[in-house]
């Protein structure tokens, strides 16, 4: 396989989605489809759809209640590792390299503060080099919903996801922060946020409170510096329409959550 696509959406628990869903993943050529909050959605009912549309696709069954759902086409070449409480993990054999994927869907912060949220990504970044250690790899890929702006504290800190928005600061691999080494991630997200250029400026629309960023990119993807090479660039899309006339927006450009969901799904790929 030349190229992997990976497609990831909050469904918002919607059933009537799921032919959208597949019909996203037929267009684009989807090898891996990730969704949030399915657990109101029969996962055979998703496969079924994407098998209607010649799409064979199996599914890395999770945890009860936990918090995403992982569809591939890619046989035994993708693996389950682990389950945490927000997040699983997955083995991806790709061309000559064992790839980790996590797969998450932290809080929201309508519920619980920031901080709170921290904490939790900084767990699961611990969790994270813990397996990275056990399988002796430095290639790994997270993504998701993590309720965070790429430019949240917790993303960008040491002690949270340590994702920075520059590609020639990543390849350093590590910081020093007080005598104490923190790996890299790199947040291509950046580069989507807020971006005139694009129809959308973000994957999420909000502007309710005082303080408002109005479209916030609350999901994202971010990788380690070892993968930027065979990242592809190209395909890092934010996805608001499904071929040239049918949009996921309402005609006010905002997410249409009463057919599909609040939040807009990202595509990206490996080459």
């Amino acid at each position: 396989m030349k190229i992997i696509k990976v497609l990831f959406w909050n469904i918002k628990n919607n059933p009537r989605i799921i032919p959208t869903v597949s019909q996203i993943c037929n267009e684009h050529k989807i090898n891996v489809l990730i969704l949030c909050e399915v657990n109101k959605v029969d996962h055979e009912l998703i496969k079924k759809s994407l098998k209607r549309v010649d799409l064979n696709f199996e599914v890395e069954m999770p945890l009860p209640k936990n918090r995403t759902m992982l569809f591939h086409n890619i046989g035994k070449r993708i693996t389950k590792y682990h389950d945490g409480t927000f997040y699983s993990a997955f083995k991806l054999k790709y061309k000559s390299s064992l790839i980790m994927i996590v797969s998450l869907h932290l809080p929201s912060n309508l519920h619980i503060s920031e901080n709170d949220i921290g904490a939790q990504a900084s767990l699961i970044k611990r969790e994270i080099e813990i397996y990275e250690n056990k399988l002796g790899i430095n290639k790994t890929i997270v993504v998701g919903d993590f309720n965070l702006n790429p430019f949240s504290e917790v993303m960008v800190s040491a002690h949270g996801f340590n994702a920075v928005m520059d590609k020639n600061t990543a390849m350093k691999i590590q910081r020093t922060v007080y005598r104490e080494k923190y790996s890299y991630f790199y947040n291509p997200m950046w580069t989507l946020h807020g971006n005139f250029n694009n129809e959308v400026l973000g994957t999420y629309y909000y502007h309710s409170k005082p303080t408002s960023y109005v479209w916030n990119m609350f999901d994202q993807v971010i990788i380690r510096p070892d993968l930027i090479e065979i990242f592809d660039f190209n395909e890092l899309e934010i996805i608001h329409k499904i071929s040239e006339d049918n949009s996921l927006l309402k005609p006010s450009g905002r997410p249409n959550a009463t057919l599909f969901s609040d939040h807009l799904p990202i595509k990206f790929a490996l080459q």
